[in-house]
């Protein structure tokens, strides 16, 4: 198989052809197995990724990934079949604001069995996909874990919902919400008054660092249709956001805010300011050329095949997150949240009459 992909090395003098190692197989399902590989001397990672379609042809997968271990090791994702066939139902919310760690907000599980964790505090996350690929799935399960913070006033929703449909859901527990292209723009700038805000209290606590409490919630921007509203909506709505969305973006990380944006269009006239999200998820795409749009350069090529997810109702949710030491694609999947589980989310973040007339929420 390695010599038909031109992955062995043949001794110039003797002519003996050396073929890689094989160190150890584990399975971690029926349809997802891990080989890991020691490389010949003369071989790079590299050379393995631009091999990993005629590994794929070659081994009968539907996909082969390439993960850098350590060096002369790499390790062989092997997809076989789809890993995921059934809806991943969301975990109870939690009634404690205690018991809740926004270091590890679960969102679903990966190709390797295992529970799909992200940090929302500190973070901006990015999820890119098609129409119907899933997006706000995401979206929704960061927001549950965040459900008895926000009814305890430990995190604050700044919510901006351009289509006006699902995310409408929220209005009740939002610190701040808009629809309309006047009221968007409102928000976002608001946003960053209120980080500017932030940053003058930092600053006469003397303190360097942000902690959440009910003096200095953690603020969070939930940009739906991101692309309407940084490229392809009204000019004086894109306008207006353009000009802080970059300074929201690279300040307010370390202010106590944080941003979650969705979007159908990654292309840079979109979505300039892509790179300032640390989190980026990129579910079923249209294009091949929006994979590394969304996830970086030459993650396609490494076996993030967003654009081959089927388009139909069941790929919902499963994409391509990055791990961050490896810089290698895992396949994922978000949880499934229906309209009960947004209602208990809302039941659970609801706030007291009294404070929804003080703020002048409705």
């Amino acid at each position: 198989m390695v010599e038909a992909c031109n992955l062995v090395t043949v001794h110039r003098t003797t002519g003996v052809i050396n073929v890689p190692r094989i160190i150890r197989i584990r399975s971690h399902s029926p349809s997802t197995e891990t080989v890991y590989v020691r490389l010949l001397l003369g071989q790079t990672p590299k050379m393995w990724e631009e091999a990993a379609d005629a590994l794929a042809v070659a081994l009968q997968a539907e996909r082969v990934g390439v993960e850098r271990v350590r060096p002369q090791v790499i390790a062989l994702v092997v997809q076989r079949s789809e890993p995921f066939t059934q809806p991943i139902i969301p975990p109870d919310l939690l009634g404690d604001s205690d018991a809740v760690d926004l270091s590890r907000v679960y969102l679903g599980e990966t190709e390797h069995g295992t529970d799909w964790v992200a940090p929302l505090l500190g973070q901006h996350w990015l999820v890119g996909g098609a129409s119907g690929s899933g997006k706000n799935s995401v979206t929704w399960m960061a927001l549950r874990a965040c459900a008895p913070l926000i009814r305890d006033g430990l995190v604050r929703l700044h919510v901006v919902n351009p289509k006006g449909t699902e995310l409408n859901a929220l209005q009740p527990v939002s610190h701040r919400y808009a629809e309309t292209d006047a009221d968007i723009v409102e928000v976002i700038q608001g946003f960053w008054t209120t980080m500017q805000g932030r940053k003058k209290v930092l600053a006469e606590q003397g303190r360097r660092t942000f902690v959440m409490s009910r003096d200095t919630p953690l603020d969070v921007l939930v940009l739906d249709e991101l692309g309407a509203v940084t490229g392809y909506g009204d000019r004086s709505l894109t306008k207006g956001a353009q000009a802080v969305l970059p300074l929201i973006l690279s300040q307010a990380r370390a202010l106590g805010g944080s941003v979650v944006g969705a979007l159908q269009e990654p292309t840079k006239d979109v979505i300039p300011q892509r790179d300032l999200f640390s989190l980026r998820v990129c579910l079923r795409t249209t294009s091949a050329g929006h994979v590394d749009m969304v996830l970086g350069e030459d993650m396609r090529r490494r076996g993030a095949l967003a654009d081959e997810i089927p388009n139909v109702p069941e790929s919902a949710g499963i994409g391509f997150v990055v791990k961050q030491r490896s810089r290698t694609p895992v396949r994922v999947r978000a949880a499934y949240c229906d309209d009960s589980d947004i209602a208990e989310l809302v039941r659970v973040a609801g706030w007291p009459v009294s404070e929804l007339a003080a703020t002048g929420q409705r």
